[in-house]
């Protein structure tokens, strides 16, 4: 029986990145895995794609979403502006620029600004999310077809911690291999 050639070591099976999703909490904690991720975008040239999921309105304090038609706006597009199409049948053909201002978006600004000035070249982007946060990561990574994602985890106290922790729920949910720095 011949073994499997994913299984083999060889330089033409060794794992290569496109894209990194790094989960970011807000917390210094976080700040290791983007390290990690920026060592390893800069060995493979993977895109960075930051997410944070809100969980709690009182962390979007301080933030404001503006809504404006592409014909109203004559500011240019931001770093954290999106346009969508709307769904409603009147609206059809008409774009919209929401741009998100605020603390949660300078501060997500200021770390992309200190993950270019490491020398990381790679593409660096990042999102919000709203919602359950075992549920949106998973659904990210599935949307996006991420090569990996690299998640901030606490120290477990036990193993009852550990068996219900979202980081495990995330490991069981993705397939898609799972870094978490300690």
């Amino acid at each position: 029986m011949y073994p499997d050639p994913t299984e083999s070591i060889s330089e033409f099976v060794l794992p290569s990145f496109r894209k990194i999703l790094v989960t970011h909490d807000g917390k210094d904690k976080s700040n290791k895995a983007i390290n990690h991720a920026i060592y390893l975008s800069k060995l493979s040239g993977a895109e960075i794609v930051i997410l944070q999921i809100i969980d709690d309105a009182q962390k979007l304090e301080g933030t404001a979403v503006n809504v404006f038609s592409n014909h109203e706006s004559s500011s240019s597009q931001s770093s954290s502006t999106k346009i969508s199409q709307p769904s409603s049948s009147e609206s059809k053909g008409r774009h919209y620029i929401k741009k998100i201002e605020g603390n949660l978006i300078n501060s997500m600004e200021e770390k992309i600004k200190m993950i270019e000035q490491t020398g990381c070249k790679s593409k660096v982007s990042y999102k919000f999310k709203t919602g359950n946060i075992v549920d949106e990561i998973v659904n990210e990574v599935n949307e996006m077809n991420c090569d990996l994602v690299i998640l901030t985890s606490s120290h477990l106290n036990s193993w009852i911690e550990s068996l219900f922790s979202n980081t495990r729920k995330i490991i069981g949910k993705v397939q898609t291999s799972v870094l978490i720095p300690q």
